[in-house]
């Protein structure tokens, strides 16, 4: 699909395809932890605050494995609704912000990884595609993970008051 967007743009024509690698790369970006991360640097809990000051400057890369160890996210059933459904409902957003013509289609060029925030869109083909990166990492990945996050929180901040915080959970 971005091979043929990249043709169709190379004769002066519309990419003929909305999804394609590079729109998929561009939308789910670090997963969408980055909104994660920008909420543990607010947390009431210190084990959330000190990991999210460690995680936001490699997350703004795309590096989100210190969160995604850190916190942790692999089976952690506290997190796992959002951990599997975030990307998809990104994903459904984009595209149909895509087809209503808001946002434009991707041209279908890579880019390479480690990239920060916004400058991963670029190769996308026009400013749309950078301000929907931006929009979907800032607001609505930190919406998305906020209920959910907001209870392991208070979970971790009440046992730290108790003085039972155990790691890892």
């Amino acid at each position: 699909m971005d091979v043929e967007n990249l043709n169709a743009v190379s004769k002066g024509h519309m990419p003929p395809n909305i999804v394609g690698l590079a729109f998929f790369n561009v939308v789910t970006w670090s997963g969408l932890a980055l909104g994660l991360v920008i909420l543990m640097l607010f947390a009431k809990s210190q084990r959330y605050k000190e990991l999210g000051k460690i995680a936001i400057v490699p997350a703004f890369f795309g590096i989100t494995e210190p969160v995604i160890f850190g916190t942790p996210l692999v089976l952690n059933f506290a997190l796992a609704i959002p951990f599997i459904f975030n990307n998809t409902i990104a994903l459904v957003i984009a595209y149909l912000l895509t087809k209503i013509g808001l946002v434009a289609r991707f041209v279908g060029a890579q880019t390479v990884f480690g990239l920060p925030l916004g400058f991963f869109a670029t190769v996308g083909g026009h400013v749309s595609i950078i301000i929907l990166q931006l929009v979907i990492q800032l607001i609505l990945s930190p919406i998305l993970w906020y209920p959910w996050f907001k209870h392991l929180d208070n979970t971790a901040y009440k046992e730290e008051k108790r003085g039972t915080a155990t790691v890892g959970k």
